[in-house]
């Protein structure tokens, strides 16, 4: 008799959570319908509930930026201010939009060797979230894949690395080395390789506004101390010259490094086609850094196109 009445309990539980959960999903299609509430109000509704499957999900930066920013991963036309403002940078959108990501090749390796270099949290402190270059470096993939460039990111952790061989924070470079060397065993295809960085300047040097909206500043790194640094550094002047004919706000600068308390060389000496990119600094947010990835994609798509059309 006991177990009878143990199960009747069980059945109406179940028959009064049916009723909650489909008042619930009513309740919430009204106010959606009605604009009471929206994406955000959701979110926020979910990350109260401590939810771990949105936890996961708030990880990638393709869900933060569409719903934690409301920003979409779409392109903007790069404006050549030498003609005029009137010819547009030669991509073909139409082509573009009709990439299948996955059929792309990758030809683009883009990695952090100080992965854990973090930007300001604004915007992403209600999520408990903080920006990283490895945060960075996706969104720069989605932004170049939508071009039609293959792309990689590197995810495997660099600390941990360290960590495991004994080494100090100085054998960064070392390590990253290692991930290169790897990845292009793997991936033959791989031509470009891109070591995405932030500064550690003041927020006025990192920072432009354009027509009213704030951007991160591009930073070029040039090491000196190897045979073969010449191709390295006509390629940061290559993009320096396409960034400037078109929003010269955003360039901060070529550094160039070598002798001592420097590394010098930044793997450089891998590839002709490799570029230390830093974007913005401690201080700037990802809503800044994302509106520079936007413009940056555009200059690295065009140059890479160029480049593969001889």
């Amino acid at each position: 008799m006991k177990r009878f009445k143990s199960r009747k309990k069980i059945n109406k539980s179940i028959i009064y959570i049916g009723i909650f959960l489909i008042s619930c999903a009513f309740s919430i299609r009204y106010l959606y319908k009605h604009n009471l509430i929206n994406n955000n109000t959701i979110i926020e509704m979910l990350i109260g509930d401590n939810l771990s499957n949105f936890k996961e999900k708030s990880s990638s930066p393709e869900f933060l930026l569409k719903y934690a920013l409301n920003l979409e991963l779409k392109k903007e036309e790069i404006v050549n201010k030498e003609e005029d403002n009137q010819n547009k940078v030669e991509i073909n959108k139409e082509e573009d939009n009709n990439t299948n990501k996955e059929e792309l090749v990758p030809i683009v390796y883009i990695y952090n060797t100080h992965q854990e270099e973090k930007y300001k949290s604004t915007y992403l402190e209600a999520y408990n979230i903080t920006p990283t270059v490895l945060m960075a470096s996706k969104m720069l993939k989605e932004y170049l894949e939508d071009l039609g460039i293959g792309v990689i990111v590197e995810e495997d952790n660099v600390t941990d690395k360290l960590h495991s061989l004994n080494w100090s924070y100085g054998s960064s470079y070392k390590v990253t080395r290692m991930f290169m060397e790897n990845a292009k065993k793997e991936v033959p295809s791989l031509i470009y390789f891109i070591d995405l960085h932030r500064d550690s300047s003041v927020y006025s040097a990192t920072t432009a506004t354009i027509d009213g909206e704030s951007y991160a500043k591009v930073l070029f790194v040039v090491g000196l101390d190897h045979a073969n640094y010449e191709p390295n550094l006509k390629l940061a002047e290559n993009l320096r010259d396409r960034i400037k004919n078109t929003r010269e706000e955003l360039f901060r600068g070529i550094m160039q490094k070598s002798g001592k308390g420097v590394n010098g060389i930044y793997n450089q000496d891998f590839s002709p086609k490799t570029m230390l990119i830093e974007v913005g600094g401690q201080y700037n947010n990802i809503r800044e850094v994302n509106n520079t990835l936007k413009f940056l994609s555009e200059i690295l798509a065009q140059y890479i196109k160029e480049d593969q059309n001889g």
